[in-house]
């Protein structure tokens, strides 16, 4: 078969095939005076772009909605308060009230929150030589500690946790019958980080008298720390339960929690940095008892 001469070769006017000295080009979009190709490949790319720009701003949507989830949970938690007073159970007039006078009696009381809790030691609290009054606050002077006991509502100093409040028995059952009634008192930890509670105290006040309650010590067999503890929690998340009987019509029981985070137990270490506890008393008629409370 003889060669083609070169001047013969690629002469069959095919679009999209080279032709010597021709305008055309390779590309068929290019030799597409209708433009139909460009109009397919610009509609694809509005689509594609389109559909990137919706998924975007789905994951941004949802990324906020977690941010503002998180947030709403940190705030929950720092600013929420520490302790809470609840009534259950209530069926037979009693009132909780952070004052004397019973002004606005109520079903639950609320104390503030502390942030940045330091490690003290009860002595501290007292604050006879200005052990609290850092960063130009002035904490008030106890000449002894059960006069932290003497005033009422939320009370805390700086890096310890006070709220006294009183129970009184407002003497109407839902039956219309004046009830003498028995009740429980549980100092309860709702949430606890990082082991804070193993070494915070938390000294609970009844009509005057204190106690003070630890987390166990390890490796002692009644497990009561040697310093400032009187007794050990009742379990892993009740620091006290304690049962009041015959609690007569007009009867009133006031009531001191103080925490504080004691720089003396082994516990207090820096693993604990940066940890939170919150607490909360439960309040719950347990019975209703007659006149001689039996």
């Amino acid at each position: 078969m003889a060669k083609k001469k070169k001047g013969e070769l690629n002469t069959t006017g095919e679009t999209g095939s080279f032709v010597e000295g021709a305008s055309g080009s390779m590309v068929p979009a290019l030799d597409d005076p209708m433009g139909k190709y460009d109009v397919n490949t610009s509609a694809e790319k509005v689509y594609k772009r389109n559909k990137a720009i919706r998924i975007t701003a789905i994951i941004v949507a949802l990324l906020l909605l977690l941010i503002g989830i998180g947030f709403g949970c940190v705030s929950v938690l720092n600013y929420g308060g520490r302790f809470t007073v609840s009534m259950k159970g209530n069926l037979y007039g009693i009132q909780l009230a952070d004052n004397e006078e019973f002004k606005d009696p109520t079903l639950q009381l609320r104390g503030s929150a502390i942030e940045g809790m330091d490690n003290i030691t009860k002595e501290w609290i007292l604050n006879k030589n200005g052990e609290l009054n850092v960063k130009g606050n002035k904490d008030p002077v106890y000449q002894k500690f059960e006069d932290i006991d003497k005033v009422y509502g939320d009370h805390n100093g700086t890096n310890y946790l006070a709220y006294t409040f009183a129970v009184r028995n407002g003497g109407v059952s839902a039956k219309g019958e004046d009830a003498t009634v028995d009740f429980t008192a549980s100092l309860k930890i709702v949430s606890a980080y990082k082991g804070a509670e193993k070494a915070i105290r938390a000294c609970v006040f009844v009509d005057g008298v204190p106690t003070v309650y630890a987390a166990p010590k390890k490796g002692t067999e009644n497990g009561l720390e040697s310093f400032e503890a009187d007794k050990v929690f009742v379990s892993d998340d009740i620091i006290m339960e304690q049962t009041f009987r015959g609690f007569k019509v007009g009867d009133v029981k006031r009531f001191t929690v103080v925490v504080w985070l004691e720089g003396e137990d082994p516990e207090c270490v820096n693993d604990i940095m940066g940890g939170d506890v919150k607490l909360k008393m439960d309040l719950e008629v347990i019975s209703e008892s007659s006149a001689d409370g039996v």
